[in-house]
């Protein structure tokens, strides 16, 4: 009987495993995709996967059998950074099927490949409300259509031998615009392109995150958040930029003066947060758990989970330094795993940095549980042979 029980677990575990990972499609031999490589038309390409599980791709071959259609974007992305062809590449990456279907990625809330009637086709709205609508962060002023064309070699008849053209379409669908009539057709792909966020936090009037092209001047990204509160301290401006970096401005008569020939750092660009403190309190950071000096420290500003932990006074023995739970003023918890050489996730004022104590193995316990399974095994064995 507790034989047919662990093989029902075992079933259960196998039938749950399918259930979680069977919608993920994994390419194989023989199977076509279609690459694009968005503001890069040049790159674009329809391929098929080799016997070898391979694809040939401008020069490279890669190995994309049993990967996904997102591990096989990554992999172009990092063979196109490592041969220099192309800085900061975006990718997409799909599977191209008998069935009519439309593409639609970036800022949309549900990307994928929706199918539509082969007899018809849908306007560009349509096909982004099939994706869910637009996100927050969506560029509606750069919303690209990329058309693929099969054209077939005059010289020749073969099936083979057809290549496939990418026409790029743009246009500006902002609720300012007037409405246009702009047709999908099958296998087309609608790719809406991302605004920059940054974050404003502290003595503003309204801190949050704003969107942005490109990058914003801190004059103008303090104007969007309705400026300083009484409170503000103005001489201490703290910029954090998205890889952890900490800057400190200070607002004087010309600081409002700002243009495109300043210093980078006064300018936020996607990821910075700027970060307003209070003038006359130094609010406190909590770092409790296994650090050498556990408790409250008064900071000016947000700071970095390294540096935290640095004026805490360091990690304990027993510490687990792979992660940390951040607690948020606000009631949320984050946990945190630590990579080495990436610290961009910043504690603020109010918060609670809270380090444990690393798994270890009570080897007594063990010991203890095992003698006394192999102690009872063994009465049982004699028991049933008397």
């Amino acid at each position: 009987m507790i034989k047919h029980y662990f093989t029902s677990i075992i079933l259960l575990i196998l039938f749950s495993c399918i259930s979680i990972y069977g919608d993920v499609y994994r390419i194989r031999q023989g199977d076509n995709l279609q690459i694009a490589v968005i503001g890069q038309p040049e790159y674009g390409q329809s391929v098929q996967v080799r016997e070898d599980g391979r694809i040939s791709y401008f020069g490279g071959d890669i190995q994309v059998s049993g990967k996904t259609t997102e591990e096989t974007k990554e992999l172009i992305s990092a063979f196109l950074l490592e041969e220099e062809l192309i800085k900061n590449p975006i990718i997409m990456v799909s599977l191209v099927s008998q069935e009519n279907g439309v593409f639609v990625g970036g800022a949309v809330k549900t990307p994928g490949r929706y199918i539509i009637s082969p007899e018809s086709d849908i306007d560009i709205n349509r096909a982004i409300a099939l994706a869910g609508g637009m996100t927050e962060n969506a560029d509606t002023t750069l919303v690209q259509l990329i058309r693929f064309k099969s054209r077939r070699d005059k010289n020749t008849e073969s099936e083979q031998t057809q290549d496939i053209s990418i026409f790029v379409e743009t246009y500006d669908l902002s609720t300012n615009q007037p409405i246009k009539d702009i047709r999908v057709n099958s296998n087309d792909l609608v790719f809406v392109s991302q605004l920059s966020v940054i974050d404003v936090q502290g003595e503003v009037n309204a801190p949050g995150k704003i969107f942005i092209h490109n990058k914003i001047g801190v004059d103008n990204a303090l104007a969007r958040v309705g400026g300083f509160t009484e409170e503000a301290d103005r001489n201490s401006v703290v910029k954090v930029s998205k890889d952890g970096t900490l800057s400190e401005l200070s607002v004087g008569e010309n600081f409002w003066k700002s243009s495109e020939n300043d210093t980078e750092v006064t300018f936020l660009s996607d990821g910075d947060v700027l970060f307003i403190p209070n003038a006359f309190k130094v609010e406190p950071i909590y770092v409790n758990g296994y650090v050498q000096t556990p408790g409250a420290h008064r900071v000016r500003g947000p700071m970095t989970i390294q540096k935290a932990i640095a004026i805490a006074g360091g990690f304990e023995n027993e510490a687990n330094r792979e992660k940390v739970h951040i607690h948020r003023s606000d009631g949320t918890t984050i946990v945190h795993v630590i990579e080495p050489g990436i610290d961009n996730v910043l504690i603020y004022p109010g918060d609670i940095l809270e380090v444990e104590k690393k798994f270890a193995i009570n080897w007594v316990l063990i010991s203890t549980v095992s003698t006394t399974v192999i102690g009872v095994t063994y009465f049982i064995i004699n028991l049933a042979q008397r």
